[in-house]
Order: C-alpha cells, then structure tokens, then sequence
C-alpha cells in the first residue's frame, strides 16, 4: 500500500496534538480510523512513529524526522495546487516594475522568482531606474510597482517597508581604519567622500551631510555618482570612504570593509511603492509575496 496524503495530514496533526482523542477532534473523525491510519502508515515505512501507552504519546526519533519530511511534502502538494490554479486561472500580461540596482541585495530576485513559478503567464519587465524616477513612472502610468529608498511621497502612493537598517562605513580593505570594530565619523574628518548626487536622492544627500554638519566637520566630497553600488564599487577601488546602507555588505566586494558607526543613529529604509488607488490584479500577486517576504524576516 503506498503512502497517501491523507496519512500525512492525519500523522501531523497527530504529532502535534500527541494525544489521540484531541487530534481526532481537529481532524473531525473518530479515534479508530485515526488508530488505523496511524498504523498502516507505520507498517508501510517500516517503522514506529510514536511511541504510545495508554497515559503517554511520544514522537520516536524516526517519528520526529518524518514529521519534518511529511511537512515538507504536503508543502509541496499545497504549491504544486497554487500553481495549477494559477494556469487555470490565466494570471497573464505585463507588470512593469521599477527597481534600484541596490534593491537586487534586499530580497527583490526572490520575490520575482516566487511570482514567476506561481504565475508562469505573467511577463515581468524590469525597468532599472532612480527613486525619484520611479515615482513619477507611477504617477504617469509607466510603472506598475517600484523598489526605491525612501523619500517623501505624493499622497496618490502607498508602501510597504521592505528594511529598516543602520548606515555603515565603507572603507578599502587596506585603509588604516578598516583594522577597527568600529568608527565614528571624526574618523572619516578630512577622508575623500564618496557620495550620490544630489539631485537624484537630495533626501538622503542632506541627512548624510546633515550628520557631519552637527558634530562641525566638513565632509570632504570629492566624488558624486548615481548609485549606492557605485560608491561600493569606488571604494573597493581605492577612490575614498563612504556612509552606505548595511544591505550593501551583501555586495560581497573583496576589497571592501563595512564598519559599524557608533555615533550615527539616521536610518536606511527601503520601500515597495504603488499608485493607491489603480487595480492592478499582477502587481497585488507580487504584493502578496513580498509582504510574505518582508513577515518572515521579522520574525
């Protein structure tokens, strides 16, 4: 006899329970076929499940590691439905959605390659463009969703807050400095600043110099580029310092060091943005999976 997936859902909710009467009760059957179920499953792998008496029931050590594979395989099943009904259900056509390079470290592949396998009919575009440029696509109907840093936004969009982390210094490898835990920011007094320019995120661009400002340095600026991954990029090359959100240690650059800075307290968010009141049935699916996405990491 082989396995079905009923003996699954009887046996997890079994393990769960690890008590017969209640289980039978979440499961709206009696004992005894529960009893029997439980028991042509054990037969069929060959081995004791749960160690029962009529005061005690114990997952055995096999038992423990088949509630994991039996987990994972009604998973599985529960996918494999979500996925046939979304074929039958002809999710199709076109979401446009903007991103930032930066957004690539901040879970953004995942989310598209959930929303792919689950809805193989939707065609995502990737437009790469700047925060700023991202809110103007939406508000004229050339982006669908957008992945940006946050910024003051028009009323017309709503968010979701992707991350919320700390700025760290970025060093090159071989800078005197990058042998410390940690700096502060007279440690950078005087070091070449490499920076974005203003006109693409004067939001961030003032709280950075406004951080220098208030402890009476003078940041010494000698660059200005368009991305956060090209100041990383710069950096890994020798061409200064910088302040830069904690996400981007997952560049992975080897000539880099990220430092923790103990005397800023400003913050990086990133966000998922939308125009509030558009149906857009594609851009909800996606919704749904980065907000799935951004529960799990908080807990």
């Amino acid at each position: 006899m082989a396995l079905t997936f009923r003996q699954l859902r009887y046996f997890l909710v079994l393990a769960e329970e690890l008590h017969f009467g209640r289980a039978a009760q979440r499961l709206h059957i009696s004992q005894p076929p529960l009893s029997t179920s439980l028991r042509q499953l054990e037969e069929e792998l060959g081995v004791q499940l749960l160690a029962r008496s009529s005061k005690h029931v114990a997952l055995t050590t096999a038992g423990e590691a088949f509630q994991r594979q039996a987990r994972r395989l009604l998973q599985d099943l529960e996918e494999s439905r979500a996925l046939m009904r979304s074929i039958a259900e002809g999710a199709s056509g076109v979401l446009r959605v903007g991103f930032t390079p930066a957004m690539l470290f901040r879970r953004l592949p995942q989310a598209l390659q959930a929303l792919q396998a689950a809805h193989p009919g939707i065609e995502i575009q990737l437009l790469e463009r700047n925060s700023a440029d991202q809110v103007q696509g939406l508000e004229t109907g050339q982006l669908d969703i957008g992945f940006i840093h946050a910024m003051p936004l028009p009323e017309t969009l709503a968010t979701l807050t992707l991350a919320d982390e700390p700025f760290f210094g970025c060093l090159p490898r071989h800078h005197p400095l990058a042998s410390r835990s940690s700096l502060n920011l007279r440690d950078l007094n005087g070091e070449p600043l490499v920076m974005f320019r203003r006109a693409l995120s004067p939001y961030y661009y003032d709280r950075i110099l406004g951080l220098f400002h208030v402890a009476d340095l003078k940041p010494n600026i000698t660059h200005e580029v368009s991305q956060w991954l090209t100041i990383v990029a710069l950096i890994a090359h020798g061409m200064g310092v910088a302040l830069v959100p904690a996400a981007l240690e997952g560049t992975h650059f080897s000539n880099v060091f990220f430092l923790p800075l103990s005397d800023v307290t400003i913050r990086h968010q990133s966000q998922c943005v939308w125009l509030r009141d558009d149906e857009v049935p594609n851009r909800d699916l996606l919704l749904d999976i980065v907000g799935k996405i951004v529960q799990e990491e908080s807990t």
